[in-house]
C-alpha cells in the first residue's frame, strides 16, 4: 500500500503510539530510520484500549507487544503538527489505520531535543 499525504488526516484525528508517548518509545528504531520518510508507527482513530488490543490480536505470540501494549500514548494530529511533526497515512494489510509520525528534518527531526516537544503532546493511558 502507498504512503498517503498529511492532508488525508483531519486535525481532530486521534493518534495512538502503542508502548506510550515517552521519549524512549518515540525514538527511531533501526527499521524506522530506513523508512522513506523516516518516522515512527502509530495507529489512527479509536480508543487507546482498541489500539492495544489490535496489536495483541495481530501479534499474539510476540512477547514485546504483549508486554508494552498495556500503555498507549495518545494525541491528535493537530497537537503533533503544533509540536513540529506531521502524520501521514501508511496503511498495511494488517493495520489499515496505520500511519507514520514524521518530521520535515527527516532523521534529524528525531533528535532528543525535538522529541522532548513531541513527548509533551502525548498523554499515556495505562492498563489498556
Amino acid at each position: 500500500m502507498a504512503l498517503g499525504s498529511p492532508q488525508e488526516i483531519s486535525p481532530e484525528t486521534l493518534v495512538h503510539r502503542v508502548g506510550g508517548g515517552g521519549l524512549a518509545n518515540l525514538r527511531l528504531s533501526d527499521l524506522d530510520r530506513q523508512e522513506i520518510p523516516p518516522g515512527i508507527s502509530v495507529l489512527l482513530g479509536g480508543t487507546p484500549a482498541e489500539a492495544a488490543e489490535l496489536m495483541r490480536q495481530v501479534f499474539p505470540r510476540s512477547r514485546k507487544w504483549q508486554a508494552i501494549a498495556g500503555t498507549v500514548g495518545s494525541t491528535t494530529a493537530t497537537a503533533l503538527r503544533q509540536a513540529g511533526f506531521d502524520v501521514v497515512p501508511d496503511p498495511t494489510t494488517r493495520f489499515p489505520n496505520h500511519a507514520r509520525v514524521i518530521h520535515p528534518d527527516g532523521i534529524g527531526g528525531f533528535a532528543d531535543e525535538k522529541l522532548t516537544r513531541l513527548e509533551q503532546v502525548f498523554h499515556d493511558t495505562l492498563e489498556c
